[in-house]
């Protein structure tokens, strides 16, 4: 399995490519916002307090060793986790106001380049509905490169994607960029919905 598309290559599904001004917006996949991480942060704190009362209590009454251990290791790995998924939860979000602001700044110098799918993956709901997919596109100037089409995006308007409407592999695409594209900056790939009759 390849890696994860970089965090600035964003998917847009079109219905032509008959506009030629580079999109507004990068539109990224909606966040947690700071308030509910703030209270998120608090929760887990709490727990962390909890937590350690009651190991304190486990370690100091007549309860087996092993047993002991078990019950240490499980909420400590959980409340561990917690606290990194947050973390990585507000880098990322930092970053993607970052590439937000870049965008904005230099969307008017943005030139198209054309390209073509190469492979694409695909993330299903459990209604069999498109919550993301993932298109690595080939026969661009420089490295293929790999965007992703979010549907928590809120320009998506949180819509029910079919199977159907992925761009197939070898469909034609526009990759918008400022500069040859790369893993650091901002890149929106430009995709026809392929349900779109013309």
């Amino acid at each position: 399995m390849q890696e994860e598309a970089p965090v600035g290559h964003v998917v847009h599904l079109v219905r032509s490519f008959d506009d030629d001004a580079a999109p507004s917006a990068i539109g990224f996949g909606t966040r947690v916002r700071p308030r509910t991480r703030i209270v998120l942060w608090m929760l887990v704190g709490a727990a962390a307090i909890g937590t350690v009362a009651a190991l304190t209590a486990l370690w100091t009454s007549d309860a087996p060793w092993w047993f002991s251990v078990i019950f240490t290791v499980m909420p400590t790995f959980f409340i561990f986790g917690c606290g990194v998924a947050l973390r990585e939860s507000a880098r990322l979000s930092r970053r993607e106001a970052h590439l937000v602001q870049e965008w904005a700044r230099a969307r008017e110098h943005a030139k198209p380049i054309m390209g073509r799918v190469s492979e694409r993956e695909v993330s299903l709901t459990e209604h069999g509905g498109v919550s993301a997919f993932t298109l690595t596109v080939a026969e661009a100037p420089g490295p293929p490169l790999r965007a992703r089409w979010h549907r928590s995006n809120p320009e998506n308007g949180d819509a029910t994607l079919l199977q159907t409407q992925v761009p197939p592999i070898r469909s034609r695409v526009r990759i918008w960029s400022v500069g040859m594209p790369d893993a650091h900056g901002p890149v929106i790939v430009e995709a026809i919905d392929p349900s779109v009759v013309p």
